[in-house]
């Protein structure tokens, strides 16, 4: 969501904030600045302040006492933990969700998997894949949620959708390329070719293929020191 001067309420702010942080545009460990925010966003400081605390207290972000706030920086263990517990979600919920996804589904997952795999096409070819990851960001989560959505559980949805965006936010920062890698595209297709043929060991199989080279940190790590200077 992109906000404009006419719309800062504490909310537009969260969101705005939350869909940065999740992307990488802001990166772990990164201050945020409140004079650098407020003037971008237009909005007063108590707006601000609200929307940063309410991401303090869902992890996001951190309060720290007489320095402000920054982005979280999550450990390579935690990374890996939420790898881990992605999988087991998205292995848990793709069961129901074949068993009961029905044609809407089907088609949901078709137009889903077909955006995604058009910017991910475009990553391919492009030298620099950074004017596309905010999109993409997106659209990756667009896939996956219609994918698992069918599972009809509005409790395991809540609990996945926290354990992706920490993941999400690990991988952009941690990940050379934002997490985008040549793999990616092929793992996406192989996802979406065993859930719509409801082929589940099959399905299971690409996702864990999906997700464990992250899990087991075999992933190119990219440390750049630009993040180191971006802390400053």
């Amino acid at each position: 969501m992109d906000i404009s001067p006419d719309s800062t309420s504490s909310a537009d702010i969260y969101d705005t904030l939350r869909d940065g942080l999740i992307w990488g545009r802001w990166k772990s460990g990164q201050r945020l600045k409140p004079q650098h925010l407020k003037d971008e966003f237009g909005c007063s400081t108590a707006a601000l302040r609200e929307a940063l605390l309410r991401l303090a207290g869902e992890g996001f972000v951190e309060n720290e006492k007489n320095h402000g706030f920054r982005a979280v920086e999550h450990s390579d263990e935690t990374f890996q933990q939420a790898a881990h517990l992605r999988m087991v979600l998205e292995c848990e919920a793709v069961e129901l969700a074949l068993k009961q996804g029905d044609f809407e589904w089907e088609m949901a997952l078709n137009a889903a998997h077909h955006n995604l795999d058009y910017i991910e096409a475009r990553m391919e070819q492009a030298e620099d894949v950074t004017p596309f990851v905010k999109r993409w960001s997106r659209q990756d989560w667009v896939f996956h949620s219609t994918l698992l959505g069918a599972c009809n559980s509005d409790l395991l949805m809540r609990i996945y959708k926290s354990v992706y965006d920490t993941f999400r936010m690990c991988a952009v920062s941690r990940i050379e390329g934002f997490g985008f890698s040549q793999l990616t595209r092929r793992e996406h297709r192989a996802i979406y070719d065993a859930a719509i043929a409801r082929d589940l060991p099959e399905c299971i199989g690409a996702i864990r293929a999906h997700l464990a080279l992250y899990r087991d940190d075999n992933r190119p790590i990219e440390r750049p020191e630009q993040m180191e200077r971006d802390k400053a």
